[in-house]
């Protein structure tokens, strides 16, 4: 037997599933990861799925990774194109080598549960385009992005909690069920490599290589940045006061955690950092802080299973509802529809970063320049596009993909859909008032002067009333729809 371990977004050795299979199996593995090609072509949008900070934490990741499996004489394969097509230049190579000469050989192929239709979809090309090989085959799938495994949550993928809350009172309700396993600690890899002549390299392009990071992608980063954060700043210890905070600088002293792009692409698993603050809690008491970061690590497994719930239902058509306007809720969105040159100007605003509005428009700035942006911001970004502007939600949520390096997509289309009112939530739709959002987040327009540095002359009562229409400033461009002046709308605040 040959197998073949595909990784998408479980780029680490330790606690790595897919590793373990492979080594428990002891035949001849080859690792390969395929960067699709449709990641680099823009869309009617002119979007692709790779901005320039996004493929930067991306390229770190595959070189650490890459060198890690040097290490150990494992050669990782790297390639650029269209999946299948890729797979099946892989298959017919294997063939030629060994599968014509040896009869009942066969191939494995190790990789990680889909998550999204479109991710479903391809592994079922590929495992159709395997059966047309004169070979055995199977495929074998495996968890790597949850802190609980496919039988812990099997009980619940069929009916599953229609809010967070319903989930987390389960989860905690019963933490013997629930319980998050240890990680796996993965052992040398004492097996003989399948090496592999085909050769499909990615090009990076130079408008993709970003210096503005302020973590490098990769395992190894990870673990430092991870110890960093919980044991020398010991920042766990004030993360629910200031997780909000627009402004943050990891390397000084975090806000937040800046966890979420080593999880979203697998440097690190989520039972690796769930046993690490326990380890901190250990050592220094269970606080609120500590017990939020963890809350926010459900609030994550809930996006997720959801996502994976929805696979499972319904002959996938609830997990296609979650990409469309009207979500999992079946909204009726046809009287959010504006004349399609009016959509063309507002959209072609947020891409600029001139929507006139301060806040957002920092946010916009921060974004696309560092792949980040604070969670707090990134609702009240959404809240905009959605409520003011008026967009599809979709759109927005595109737009994040292309740029956040932390892009998840059970997380970022779980977290629009919520905004929108589409998505798993009891209210109708959550509506921010960004001008309330800001005297409470950024009264010292600390965020603002970083980012628009041509405000730094004006002071909040300025930007209140430029943001509200009031009073716009002569030096910065209008609003293109203003937000509320007064205090306090509907909804979320």
């Amino acid at each position: 037997m040959i197998q073949l371990l595909w990784l998408r977004n479980d780029l680490r050795l330790n606690d790595n599933e897919g590793f373990r299979l492979a080594i428990e199996s002891k035949a001849p593995l080859s690792v390969i990861y395929i960067l699709p090609k449709h990641w680099l072509q823009e869309d009617s949008k002119n979007m692709t799925r790779l901005g320039a900070a996004k493929a930067s934490f991306l390229r770190a990741a595959l070189i650490d990774l890459h060198r890690q499996l040097e290490d150990q004489t494992i050669h990782f394969h790297i390639y650029c194109g269209d999946v299948e097509a890729v797979f099946s230049r892989i298959f017919e190579e294997l063939f030629e080598e060994h599968f014509n000469k040896e009869a009942n050989q066969s191939v494995r192929l190790l990789t990680s549960h889909p998550q999204a239709p479109e991710e479903r979809d391809t592994l079922e090309s590929i495992q159709t385009l395997m059966t047309g090989f004169p070979f055995n085959s199977q495929v074998n799938t495996y968890d790597s992005q949850t802190l609980f495994s496919s039988l812990q949550c099997q009980t619940i993928l069929d009916d599953f909690p229609s809010t967070f809350t319903a989930f987390r009172k389960q989860v905690e309700g019963n933490p013997i069920e629930w319980q998050v396993a240890a990680d796996i600690k993965t052992p040398p890899l004492r097996l003989h490599e399948q090496s592999l002549r085909f050769n499909a390299p990615i090009s990076w392009p130079h408008r993709h290589i970003c210096s503005a990071l302020s973590l490098s992608g990769g395992e190894r980063s990870g673990k430092e940045w991870l110890m960093e954060y919980l044991w020398k700043q010991e920042a766990i210890a004030h993360y629910k006061r200031s997780r909000n905070d627009l402004t943050d600088d990891p390397k000084v002293c975090a806000s937040s955690s800046h966890l979420s792009a080593y999880l979203a692409w697998g440097c690190l698993s989520p039972r690796y950092i769930w046993h690490e603050i326990l380890k901190y809690e250990a050592a220094h008491g269970i606080t609120e802080h500590t017990y939020w970061l963890k809350f926010e690590l459900l609030w994550r497994e809930y996006f997720h299973w959801s996502l994976r719930s929805s696979l499972n239902n319904s002959k996938h058509q609830f997990g296609r509802a979650l990409f469309q306007r009207g979500g999992i809720q079946h909204k009726d969105t046809s009287a959010e529809q504006k004349n399609e040159s009016q959509n063309e100007t507002l959209w072609q605003h947020w891409c600029a970063s001139t929507t006139g509005v301060p806040m957002v428009d920092a946010g916009l700035r921060e974004l696309q320049q560092t792949g980040f942006v604070s969670n707090r911001l990134r609702q009240n970004m959404a809240s905009y596009f959605i409520h003011h502007l008026q967009l599809d939600w979709r759109l927005g949520a595109r737009w994040f993909e292309m740029h956040l390096i932390d892009f998840d997509v059970a997380s970022n289309y779980g977290n629009w859909a919520y905004i929108a009112g589409v998505g798993h939530d009891a209210r109708p739709q959550r509506q921010f008032d960004l001008n309330k959002q800001l005297q409470q987040y950024d009264p010292e327009l600390t965020h603002i002067r970083l980012w628009c540095p041509e405000l730094i002359d004006y002071d909040l009562h300025d930007i209140l009333r430029h943001q509200a229409g009031v009073e716009t400033l002569p030096t910065y461009a209008a609003p293109v729809v203003p937000v509320s002046y007064r205090a306090g709308f509907s909804g979320a605040s």
